[in-house]
Parts: structure tokens; sequence; C-alpha cells
């Protein structure tokens, strides 16, 4: 791997726009299905039974974990507006990061939905 970012790195570009959806399709592909999730719940986290109330304390740690990284890595985070287009709305942060030939994170929505 170390090689091919080597010889082809400066000709790859990756991008995604939505940290949750990589996440549950990509890593955690088998939280897509309803029984893979109570399985998760039950035996992962051992929480039993699976009720609305085991879900805002996960919720909240996750939360915490993204406003604290966004504090640490200054990185703009904001309510999603309805009706607008977020690829249209952040576009001017990926240009800033790409001209400082930097990457990573470079904008939080966070949303009901």
């Amino acid at each position: 791997m170390e090689l091919f970012h080597r010889l082809f790195g400066s000709l790859l570009v990756f991008v995604y726009h939505c940290f949750d959806r990589l996440v549950i399709n990509g890593y955690l592909s088998a939280l897509n299905r309803p029984e893979n999730v109570v399985y998760f719940f039950r035996e992962a986290l051992g929480i039993s039974p699976i009720t609305k109330e085991a879900f805002p304390p996960k919720t909240l740690v996750y939360q915490e974990w993204v406003e604290s990284y966004e504090r640490h890595q200054f990185i703009p985070i904001q309510w999603a507006e309805k009706g607008v287009r977020k690829e249209d709305y952040v576009l001017p942060w990926p240009q800033r990061i790409k001209r400082r030939k930097q990457h990573g994170v470079y904008f939080i929505f966070k949303s009901m939905g």
C-alpha cells in the first residue's frame, strides 16, 4: 500500500460527504439488517431489552466525540437547513482545503435525519 501511495498518491482523491453513510455501509454493513442491530446491542453492548431508552446514551457519547473533534480541529459545525443543497453550502471549505494541499474533514453538518 505504501508503494502504491508513493507511485499514485498525487493522482488520487478520496472524498465522501457523509460519515454516517460511509461507516454504516462500508464498515458496519451488517448493521443494515435489523436482526444484526439487535445482535450488536445485545451481544456487543450488553443492552437488553433494546428499547428507545437504550439509544440516547450512545447518541450522546457520539455527539460529544464529534463536538470534541470539531473543537480540536477548528472545523465548522452547523445545523443543516431545510431546502439547502448541502454540497453547495459547504463548497467554499473543500476548495480552501484543496488550495492548502491538505486533506481531512472540512465541515460537519448536524441533522435530525
